[in-house]
């Protein structure tokens, strides 16, 4: 059997697994992944295709399938998560620019198949792209860097398909990618419990010597608190400790993106669980130490919109150390005081 036959069913064999696994993580996590389980199962009847001798041309439709449905599962994503960065769909247009670069290799006397290539070339450049968007909006290696090698590898199709580099920049990119993707269906930040009772939605501000009883109130609910004290929770709490010290489950109180990504994929998963979030932020005091002050209410403000959109609400911890002209400025932010 020749080589090439051999990789190209491997990669079938990979990827039909990677869609298996996919489908029913799906199904265990509550989470509707349909772009990703396509993507993985076009690139598996690609490869059957060409271990049969499906002309290239042909399969090549496949291979524009598998790169349209990874596309379109990274940007389902960044639309749910982080709808502002939509804005950098425009970088989509650069995806002809894989016929600029072959034209170059023809004319500098490379000899290349005629009549392949172009689709697969546009794929590549469509996952790079993506691979860029993903990056700079959720800033994971994970899921973002391995459509890189993915993305090279149809690039240089007129190249690397058939071979034992194209196989192993591909079998590693898809494998990589997979396993985070995977991963993130496990991580769930909404972990089910009671239905809390919630007077209202949005950012309500909470006077520091209530906090405990507000804590206690929600003890049985499925809540996400962002705190810097240690100690016990309810298992069924999500919390992360804000600190400037990494370790475990820590987040920088710099890294205000990052805790606004947290809170929105939990208010998410609450909505989409029917019932609805309670994020309690008790390190106030502390994001204000280390940001600027706009850039704080600039963040409770965007959180706050994505506790309406969701039926959820945010508590937020007022200590004595918030200076009076601070307070006035979340007042009129918020959405009532406790």
């Amino acid at each position: 059997m020749e080589t090439s036959i051999v990789l190209g069913l491997g990669i079938a064999a990979i990827s039909a697994a990677i869609s298996a696994v996919l489908l029913v993580k799906c199904r265990s996590s509550g989470r509707s992944y349909p772009f990703a389980v396509a993507g993985w199962v076009f690139l598996a009847i690609h490869s059957i295709l060409r271990a049969i001798g499906v002309p290239i041309f042909l399969r090549e439709i496949l291979i524009y399938l598998f790169a349209l449905s990874i596309t379109l599962h990274v940007l389902t994503n960044i639309i749910e998560l982080r709808p502002e960065n939509a804005r950098l769909l425009w970088t989509y247009t650069l995806i002809p620019t894989s016929h600029v670069f072959y034209r170059i290799l023809e004319h500098s006397s490379i000899n290349l198949p005629a009549g392949v290539g172009g689709i697969a070339g546009d794929s590549g450049v469509m996952l790079l792209i993506t691979a860029y968007i993903s990056y700079v909006t959720f800033r994971r290696v994970l899921l973002s860097i391995p459509l890189v090698p993915i993305g090279i590898v149809l690039l240089f199709y007129k190249v690397l398909q058939g071979t034992l580099l194209g196989f192993s920049l591909m079998a590693f990119g898809i494998t990589v990618f997979a396993l985070a993707t995977v991963h993130a269906m496990r991580v769930r930040l909404f972990k089910g419990g009671t239905v809390p009772e919630v007077e209202t939605t949005g950012l309500v501000l909470v006077e520091g010597k209530k906090l405990k009883s507000l804590l206690e109130k929600y003890r049985n609910s499925s809540i996400l608190l962002l705190t810097r004290e240690e100690g016990e929770f309810p298992e069924n709490w999500s919390v992360f400790r804000v600190s400037a010290v990494p370790f475990g489950n820590s987040i920088p109180p710099t890294a205000l993106e990052k805790l606004r990504h947290v809170i929105v994929q939990y208010l998410l998963e609450a909505r989409k669980s029917g019932s609805r979030g309670v994020v309690v932020i008790d390190c106030l005091d502390f994001l204000l130490l280390y940001n600027d002050r706009l850039a704080v209410l600039k963040f409770l403000g965007d959180v706050r919109d994505h506790a309406i959109v969701n039926d959820g609400v945010v508590f937020v911890g007022l200590s004595e150390s918030v200076d009076e002209q601070t307070r006035r400025l979340l007042e009129k932010l918020s959405d009532g005081k406790i």
